[in-house]
């Protein structure tokens, strides 16, 4: 991904066509989703929440959230709600809901674009929201000031006088927050979720019962500690370059003379958009934070780049007070451990 323009809109919204909705209703579906995602799915739930769906061996599948509010569940029999996920995986969690469906009583039913849609605001206009044919709506736990919405396939735009945006602002928007969402940046069965910061946007329960992939997240967060996460990056590309790195380029420090040093990466280039980007950066190697007893080899001299068929690309991580802060509320006890 792309493009000259790196200004994401201060405040704003865009209606996400890339995100679709699957129902789940029946009187199974709490036992159902409860043995199948991170986070805690109880009876008396009934506001939005952010979750993943993970394999055996605790790699992520999905990122999603799900959809329940009081008036979806007022005069129903049973807890019900809407999964949302990248549309370009609908088809491949609806076999992985029937793969686990088995005899429970549970309806899986992809919900189509003209019943429901999703959007997304940001920035301090949110507060004007229209609210008129909004279903519902919830603050999403990745970033601040940000909001999701699930509405009217006719809605026209959320916030009263501002035009919807092209999407490319809400991956903008994104990027400066440090927020992989979607196949492309959490492939399949390849990250960890405390690795795509799922944990720090309390998408993980930890103290909820088994579910798959529970087994190496519990242990990870009782014992080990988290060496590598998603970044917010700026991109600095060579005059008159256009390229980016391609996904999954290493990310290495750069000798006295701006040349990629040999030995081990730092970081993955994950994707971009003008001169903001995400990667998987090493913490203790690309940034100040301490995230084990022995320390990293950080120093604030340091550059990073990748390669790319124009030249060097410089990637300097973004580390936002906020983001440190959740990652210290929620691993700070383990610290000062021994690392496994």
């Amino acid at each position: 991904m792309t493009s000259s323009s790196s200004q994401a809109a201060s405040s704003s919204c865009a209606p996400l066509p890339h995100r679709r909705l699957i129902s789940l209703s029946g009187p199974d579906t709490v036992k159902f989703l409860q043995g199948l995602i991170t986070n805690n799915v109880d009876s008396s739930r009934q506001s939005p929440f952010y979750a993943a769906f993970l394999d055996a061996r605790g790699r992520v599948l999905w990122d999603v959230f799900v959809w329940v509010w009081p008036k979806l569940l007022e005069g129903k029999e049973h807890w019900a709600c809407y999964i949302e996920v990248d549309e370009s995986e609908m088809e491949s969690l609806g076999k992985h809901l029937k793969r686990h469906k088995l005899r429970s009583k549970v309806q899986i039913e992809e919900v189509e674009p003209d019943q429901m849609r999703v959007w997304a605001t940001w920035g301090s206009e949110v507060e004007h929201a229209n609210t008129d044919n909004v279903i519902t709506a919830m603050s999403d736990p990745r970033a601040p000031d940000v909001y999701r919405y699930l509405v009217s396939p006719d809605v026209a735009t959320i916030i009263e006088g501002v035009e919807p945006v092209d999407i490319q602002e809400y991956h903008l928007q994104r990027y400066r927050n440090g927020i992989p969402e979607g196949p492309q940046e959490i492939p399949r069965e390849s990250a960890l979720p405390m690795e795509c910061n799922i944990d720090l946007w309390h998408g993980i329960d930890f103290k909820k019962g088994c579910y798959v992939g529970q087994e190496l997240t519990i242990r990870t967060k009782h014992t080990g500690i988290v060496r590598k996460r998603v970044l917010p990056i700026d991109i600095e590309k060579p005059a008159a370059s256009t390229a980016l790195p391609d996904y999954g380029t290493d990310i290495k420090q750069l000798d006295a003379d701006g040349n990629t040093k040999k030995g081990r990466a730092t970081g993955k280039f994950i994707a971009g958009i003008g001169q903001v980007g995400l990667a998987m950066c090493r913490l203790e190697n690309m940034t100040s934070m301490k995230i084990s007893a022995e320390g990293g080899t950080w120093k604030p001299e340091m550059e990073f780049g990748c390669e790319t068929g124009e030249g060097v690309v410089k990637i300097k991580p973004i580390l936002h007070d906020w983001f440190v802060q959740r990652e210290r509320e929620l691993w700070e006890k383990n610290k000062n451990r021994p690392s496994l």
